[in-house]
């Protein structure tokens, strides 16, 4: 992951061929210090972990998908957990026959290169789990 761009609060990542981005946009955040964030990203992958949540079951179903895709749309946020940094993120993934995957994302490896918007929030988005649902959700 490359920072090709930080002006005041916003930074401006580079993903390339290989590199996991959920994985390196938690470690960047913490990295950063950064406590509360948005971001959002393009470009492409070559597979990816998609979750879909079950509320019967409380828990995800997750689906690893191993082909070539264009990242449509990632976004999501960036806060902590137990003092740890997270990310929550959502995708939407395009398949080379044009139709469209999308869900929550566990994970996510650069084809080419993805680029990933990210701007500093003040303060802190944190994060707890709620036993009613099993989610972190947002406190």
């Amino acid at each position: 992951m490359k920072l090709v761009l930080k002006d005041n609060q916003k930074y401006i990542l580079r993903f390339d061929k290989t590199e996991e981005v959920c994985k390196g946009l938690q470690d960047f955040i913490a990295q950063e210090q950064i406590k509360a964030c948005a971001f959002y990203g393009i470009g492409s992958c070559s597979d990816i972990e998609l979750g879909y949540y079950n509320k019967n079951l409380k828990e995800y179903r997750k689906k690893p998908y191993y082909e070539d895709l264009e990242i449509i749309s990632f976004q999501g946020n960036g806060g902590t957990i137990a003092e740890k940094p997270a990310i929550h993120a959502h995708g939407m993934f395009g398949r080379t026959d044009f139709t469209v995957l999308g869900g929550h994302v566990f994970k996510m490896t650069t084809n080419a290169t993805c680029e990933v918007f990210v701007t500093k929030l003040d303060g802190e988005l944190k994060r707890e789990n709620n036993q009613e649902f099993n989610l972190n959700l947002l406190i």
